[in-house]
């Protein structure tokens, strides 16, 4: 009976195992852009609560963590943080993708500025004018490429 035991937890080990493997597989760059183009067709406008984008934000984070040193997997992180509305989310990773030598050209720059501007919105609502000023002048120096 010992045996026929052991036998099983060993069966039944091997087969989480390989589930495990199986769900762990590396995500590709053209599975986050399918899952944000699925998200598009379904929800054109992001939120992280709807299911298809928090699916497509799930695997850019994934990525970004498998690649984290990549600048096309932090930036894909960074448009999708943007793109769902998550500003806090989105103004770190875009500061991470640029301070891992991403190209900070205009549309990065917009971005990372529409975000900043969408963070002094926030902190104007919470009546804090001093965040609100801080977040504009942050806005204002990305725009201008500093």
């Amino acid at each position: 009976m010992k045996r026929k035991l052991v036998v099983l937890w060993s069966a039944l080990l091997a087969v989480t195992l390989v589930f495990a493997q199986e769900t762990q597989k590396p995500i590709t760059f053209e599975t986050v852009e399918a899952l944000r183009q699925e998200a598009r067709r379904i929800y054109p406008t992001g939120f992280v609560d709807l299911a298809p984008w928090k699916k497509a934000l799930e695997a850019a984070q994934a990525l970004a963590s498998q690649n984290p040193n990549d600048p096309r997997a932090l930036r894909l992180l960074a448009e999708l943080y943007t793109e769902t509305q998550w500003a806090i989310r989105a103004w770190e990773a875009w500061m991470n993708y640029r301070e891992k030598g991403g190209t900070w050209d205009e549309a990065a720059r917009s971005a990372a500025a529409k975000v900043a501007r969408t963070l002094a919105f926030y902190a104007n609502q919470r009546k804090d004018k001093a965040e609100a000023e801080r977040w504009v002048a942050q806005a204002e120096a990305v725009e201008s490429g500093r």
